[in-house]
Formats: C-alpha cells, sequence, structure tokens
C-alpha cells in the first residue's frame, strides 16, 4: 500500500456539491467535477483512453403487488423512485429514468465519451441497478460470472463495474471501516424501505441526504482505491484481483533487489509453470470432481439438545498454514489406472499426491458420531439402500466418489465395507509450494497479525486480513466454466474445453496450479477430522478450522500433540527454504508470539444447542449472559432482539430454538428478491396518499423475508436412530 499522507488531497472531496437534475444543473455539476480533479486526468489502457476519476451511481425503489388480471392474481411491481449520480465529488440527483438518459446524454457530448474514451461508473451490487437498466440500454459488451451478476456492462463508453464484487463489502463497512484519507460513513436509519414512493413523493432532507450519501462512500472507496492503486486502470475488477497481483509480484519479482536474481527467479518459475499442465479434459474433470471446500457439520448425537460447558477451538489461519507447511502436487499428474488395494495402491498413498475414483460395495460407518462423505459428491446406486445424515453419507449399497489419499485416510476410520474398486488412479511427485509464493504468504499473514488492534492501522490490517482469507481462493477459480451472455436476455453458453485449457496450460503469466487448491482444503479436512476422531462421542459441532464438543480437559494431549506436530512441521518448511522461524510467529501489539496452523482455545459455552449445519445458538457465562446464534438465512442483529423479546428468558430461547421456529418478516434481516421480466407501467399510490405514473422495462421486487426452521423427517429420524441406539 502506497503513503497517501504524502500525496495531494483530492478536491472533489471537500468541494464537491449536489444539485437536483436539470440542463443548467448538469452542465454546472461536470464543470465543477473537471475542476476539481486531484491528478492525471486521463490514462490509457489497451487503446481506450478512461477519465482517471471517480464516478458512481445508485437508485432507491419501491416494491408493491397490484391484483389486476381477470383471475384476480397476484401481481409484483417494482419502481424506481430516485438516481443519484456522483462525478469526482459532485452530485446529481433526478427522479425519472428520462432525466437519467439525459444526463448520460449530456456527458457524453461535454467529456466526449465514446468507444474510446471510458467514463467508469461504480455501482455498488451493479446485478441489482442493472436488471432496472438492462432493457433501456443497447449494451456494448457485458461480462458476468454468473446469471444477473454482471462485473462489468458497457455501453457506448459508459463502463458499469461493481464496486461489491471489487471491496467484498456492504457499503456501510466501507463507511464504518475503510475511508481513512477520506471519510465519509454510511447513513442509517434515515430511509424508511417500508413507506412506498414514486418519482413524484416528496424526500425530506435527511431522506435526501441519506441517498446522495451512498454515492459519496463509493466516490471516497474509489478514490482512495486510485490513489493506492495508481490510476483508475489499474483498480481490478474483483477483490481476488488484489492478492493475485500481489502473490504473482512476489513470485516473479518483488522479493530480489539484485536484478540479475530477479529475472533467474523468474526465468525458474516460469518452468515450473510450464512443467505443470492438465494433460486433458479427463484430468480436469477429476480434478474438480476431487476438489471439496471446508466441513461443516454437526454431530449426530448431540443434535437438539441443550448442552452445557461446551468447549470450542479454532485453527489459526488454517488455509494459509496448510498453504506453507505441507506438501502439494509439484510435477503433472501421471496416469496409473485401476489399482487394487493391497497392491502398489498403499504406496503411492504413502509416497504420491494421489486422486482416483472409487466404488465401495455395502458402505456403512464405523462409528456413530459422523460421516465425512459427502452425499452430493457420491454416486449411489439408488436401487439399493442408503442413508444420510443431513447431507452427509451413511452407508450405501454402492456409491461412487473422488478421493485424495488425505480423504482415503479419513475415509478408513470413519467406514467399513466389503469390497472397494479404485480406478482412474493419477499421482503426483510431493513438494512444497514454491519459496516466493510461501514468503508472500507468510507476509501477509505477519500485517494481520502484527497490525490488528494497531492506532491508525486499521484498514491496512483489514486488506492483509481479507487478502490472506482470499490467498486460498485464488487457486481454485475453475478454469472451464460456462459463460453467461447478456444479449436483450441472458444465455448459457458452453465453453471450448479444448482451448480454455490449452490457454491455461501455456498462459505466461500463470503463477498458479489448479491442483494445488485441491491440496489445500483436503489438508485442512484431513487436519479436522482428526480432531473430530479424537473427540469420538463428545464430538458436537464443526466448521471448516473449528470443533465444538464436551469434556475439552480430556482432549488437552491431543491439541498439545497437534500444536507440537505444527511447530515441526514449519520448522522443516524454514530449514528447507532458509525461510526465519520468527515469520511463522509474528507478535501482537501486545508482544504476544502468534504461531500460525495451531489450535487455539476459544471461550467455553456456558449452554449450546445445534440443529444441524449451520445452525446453532449459544450462550457464554459473563457479566450479560452474552447470548448468540448462527443460523444460514438469519442475521443475528434482528433475530435475536425479537428473541428475547418474544422469549423473555435465555432457557426459554433455547428451547424454542429448533424445528417450528419461526422469525417473521423484518425480524430476519433478509429479504426475498424476485426478478421481473417484461414492462410494467401505471400509477403508484405513495404512502402519503398521492398518486404518481411508474414505468419499468425490468426490474427487482423486494419485501422483508420470514424465516422458519424445519428439519427433514429423514434427518429427524437418523438423528433419533443414532442416539437411542445402545452401544
Amino acid at each position: 500500500m502506497s503513503n497517501l499522507k504524502d500525496s495531494s488531497k483530492w478536491l472533489g472531496y471537500e468541494h464537491g456539491n449536489v444539485y437536483p437534475y436539470n440542463n443548467d444543473n448538469a452542465v454546472a455539476m461536470v464543470a465543477e467535477a473537471m475542476r476539481n480533479v486531484p491528478s492525471q486526468l486521463e490514462v490509457a489502457k489497451k487503446k481506450v483512453t478512461y477519465y482517471n476519476i471517480p464516478c458512481s451511481f445508485d437508485i432507491e425503489t419501491s416494491s408493491f403487488r397490484s391484483y389486476e388480471n381477470e383471475h384476480g392474481n397476484e401481481i409484483k411491481h417494482a419502481c424506481m423512485y430516485i438516481w443519484q449520480f456522483g462525478l469526482n465529488g459532485s452530485v446529481i440527483y433526478g427522479r425519472t429514468w428520462e432525466e437519467f438518459f439525459e444526463l448520460l446524454t449530456l456527458l457524453q457530448d461535454l467529456l466526449q465519451i465514446s468507444e474510446k474514451k471510458h467514463l467508469v461508473i461504480y455501482v455498488h451490487n451493479l446485478g441489482y441497478e442493472f436488471q432496472f437498466l438492462k432493457d433501456w440500454i443497447e449494451w456494448d459488451k457485458v461480462f458476468a460470472i454468473k446469471q444477473r451478476r454482471p462485473i462489468y456492462a458497457i455501453a457506448g463508453g459508459f463502463e458499469f463495474r461493481c464496486s461489491l464484487l471489487l471491496s467484498n463489502y456492504a457499503l456501510a463497512y466501507i463507511g464504518s471501516n475503510l475511508l481513512y484519507k477520506y471519510p465519509m460513513e454510511k447513513k442509517v436509519g434515515d430511509l424508511d424501505y417500508s413507506k412506498l414512493r414514486h418519482s413524484e413523493t416528496p424526500l425530506t432532507s435527511s431522506e435526501l441526504d441519506y441517498c446522495i450519501n451512498d454515492v459519496k462512500v463509493v466516490m471516497c472507496y474509489i478514490q482512495q482505491k486510485i490513489e493506492e492503486d495508481g490510476d483508475i486502470t489499474k483498480i481490478p475488477l474483483t477483490n481476488t484481483g488484489y492478492v493475485r497481483e500481489y502473490c504473482r509480484n512476489w513470485c516473479f519479482y518483488s522479493n530480489y533487489i539484485d536484478p540479475i536474481e530477479r529475472d533467474k527467479n523468474k526465468t525458474e518459475y516460469h518452468a515450473l509453470m510450464k512443467s505443470l499442465k492438465i494433460s486433458s479434459p479427463e484430468e480436469y474433470y477429476q480434478m474438480e470432481r476431487a476438489f471439496a471446500g471446508g466441513f461443516t457439520h454437526a454431530g449426530a448425537l448431540h443434535v437438539n439438545q441443550v448442552l452445557k460447558n461446551v468447549g470450542s477451538a479454532d485453527l489459526t489461519s488454517s488455509y494459509p498454514y496448510h498453504m506453507i507447511a505441507e506438501y502439494f502436487p509439484m510435477t503433472s499428474f501421471r496416469y496409473i489406472g485401476n489399482v487394487t488395494e493391497n497392491g502398489m495402491f498403499n504406496h503411492y498413498l504413502k509416497n504420491y499426491c494421489c486422486m482416483f475414483d472409487v466404488t465401495f460395495i455395502n458402505l456403512r460407518p464405523s462409528v456413530l458420531f459422523e460421516n465425512p462423505l459427502s452425499r452430493s459428491r457420491c454416486i449411489i446406486n439408488e436401487s439399493l439402500p442408503f442413508r444420510v445424515n443431513n447431507g452427509r453419507l451413511v452407508s450405501a449399497g454402492e456409491a461412487t466418489t473422488t478421493l485424495t489419499e488425505l480423504d482415503w485416510d479419513t475415509i478408513y476410520k470413519f467406514y467399513d465395507w466389503d469390497e472397494v474398486k479404485i480406478f482412474n488412479m493419477r499421482i503426483a511427485s510431493r513438494g512444497y509450494l514454491p519459496k516466493d509464493l510461501i514468503l508472500a504468504i507468510l507476509h501477509l499473514y505477519g500485517n494481520k497479525t502484527s497490525l490488528k488492534g494497531v492506532e491508525n492501522k486499521h484498514v491496512e490490517y483489514m486488506v492483509s486480513k481479507n487478502m490472506i482469507n482470499a490467498s486460498f481462493g485464488m487457486m481454485v477459480t475453475a478454469i472451464i466454466r460456462d459463460e453467461f451472455i447478456f444479449d436483450e436476455d441472458w444465455y448459457r453458453a458452453k465453453p471450448d474445453v479444448s482451448s480454455q485449457l490449452d490457454a491455461y496450460n501455456r498462459s505466461y503469466n500463470r503463477f498458479l496450479y489448479y491442483g494445488w487448491g485441491i491440496w489445500v482444503t483436503a489438508h485442512a479436512r484431513h487436519s479436522l477430522f482428526k480432531a473430530i476422531y479424537e473427540f469420538d462421542e463428545d464430538y458436537v459441532y464443526a466448521d471448516t478450522d473449528s470443533i465444538k464438543g464436551l469434556n475439552f480437559e480430556n482432549h488437552a494431549d491431543f491439541f498439545k500433540q497437534y500444536n507440537r506436530e505444527v511447530q515441526l512441521k514449519l520448522l522443516n518448511m524454514c530449514n528447507h527454504y532458509n525461510i526465519p522461524y520468527s515469520a511463522c510467529q509474528p507478535k501482537t501489539i501486545k508482544g504476544e508470539k502468534k504461531l500460525i496452523g495451531v489450535w487455539d482455545m476459544e471461550e467455553p459455552y456456558y449452554r449450546f444447542k445445534t440443529c444441524g449445519a449451520k445452525r446453532y445458538m449459544y450462550e457464554y457465562d459473563d457479566e450479560n449472559n452474552t447470548i448468540g446464534l448462527t443460523v444460514s438465512g438469519l442475521n443475528k442483529k434482528f433475530a435475536i432482539p425479537y428473541l428475547q423479546k418474544t422469549c423473555g428468558t435465555h432457557a426459554m430461547m433455547f428451547e424454542i430454538f429448533g424445528e417450528g421456529m419461526f422469525i417473521p418478516p423484518g425480524h430476519t434481516g433478509k429479504q426475498t428478491v424476485t426478478y421481473i421480466e417484461g414492462e410494467q407501467e401505471g400509477d403508484l399510490q405513495d404512502y402519503q396518499g398521492n398518486f404518481g405514473h411508474y414505468h419499468e422495462l425490468s426490474s427487482i421486487f423486494m419485501e422483508p423475508q420470514g424465516y422458519y426452521m424445519s428439519i427433514l423427517t429423514e434427518y429427524k429420524d437418523f438423528i433419533e436412530g443414532v442416539q437411542y441406539v445402545e452401544i
């Protein structure tokens, strides 16, 4: 990160004004914005010139229902009632689409915007505004990561980009935590979204300020990025782009002062990448099958039970640790084919990175407390009996899946079977990740640890934290993926597999290998399952890098032994690469060493209850008896106050928490989204009783979402069978 204290102050931050839309105001706004230019006005990239200034766009909308057709069916509607456009600190706002498109035409004329001269307009969650805009504008190019999620959309030199994908944070978080040079907090609570409004509904000064402030926050964020990154062309499209560029620079350039050493290192790194190729589509698709994310599940023995004195432990930076301390495939895979369990198979498992397909006959659990295999990653012969434990495969007459040697070790502990068939086996030689990539990760971990809690370093800390968390994700970006194309409608196009693989193998800028990402999560799951297996029937809940269980004191030796193994693995890696061991244990602001990868004991829970994956409630034994919950589909900031008010006591909250628990709309913090395609036009009566005209070609209907906790019958039956079985 550059030292922004030495750079010139952005004039638009203090000298920008707010204008209601009309032609004269639009001209004045543009003139003012062009006077308040902080640095170089224009920069070029790939034969296109870009205005090097922050620009932002936002809308506010109302959702409503009608019953207008002949059958009396409900029809959902939505309409925009105000738009805000920020240009280099100045803001103009209007109430109709006609006004906005007039502004774009005026900007095109005044700024000479064209295919060769672009104005980048950032929108926080572009997918939302794009749904309203898409049928009004003839687009030159839309690039999307998935349907309805454009990263950018270009029309006639206007380049709309998504600042949410760039930051990975909500606007309120950006305003509160990331704007250290140009402070601008998002306003909260000044706009009641439940009130219906249209383009003629008067807005109070506080409501208008709320709307204007949103584009100001985005402009402050983008101006800060312009200064940090160099210019607007150097800002990546997504947040992952930052960690990619950071690690690529470490791998190719940054760690060497001597230009001769730097060139030598770059040549050697390119040679390594050239040797790490994916030989065929079949190999790639097997890699995709072998890749699995973190493990999140509840131990069936304790589901739906209110437990006391539940301990909790987290693995410190689990993915980064495994990236620096464990082995990975450091050659291309060699195809072996079919093997037998008692032949060379065990030799390969012990000495190579292994990837293979496997079919189990009469698969059954050897323990009661957990089932590691994912149902979704298995092909099951459904003509034979099988059982499922909330998404995990318990047993099957015949099941086929893809595993690594690490997964096999786990499966071997948790299951039995009558027969196994191993085929399509591939092996690769093991080794550490490249030294420069390890140094990059250690540097990020060091910053994250040493900057946490340091005054005036919060943003630098957040940048390092965000980047180290993203360092794994960049490894497993899909090489072959469908393309999402917008041409008056959304289309999904199948990729040219051979050409995409060839481009990947030949890429000169590539510094990662897809196989590495597979083994990051495989190592992390393997470590987590060691803990689950150790806890046995004391195991309560696990989530990627954490475990919760009973009788923690009985498992203290396991944690001590595991942490000693972590120290030894880190020492071996440091000795291998001649890296100071201190890089693995940076000091906190209090001077405490924080070793990466070890189990860290968390505060135990006085009371704990889980109803399944991503469904648990807990209470601490502190002064306030602090209570919390984690439930997919609920925002605890909204749900906990509602439950406290309706239940009265914490004991009753734990009693209610389970099947049948209902949180009404307005108390979940979640919205239901409905995409509306097709033109809608009419008159809307606002909350003040006045009518106004609306006209949309496409839109999004949003309403508060309720939450009802249901539990599948097969899961309830399984839990009951496990919890009452005689052991």
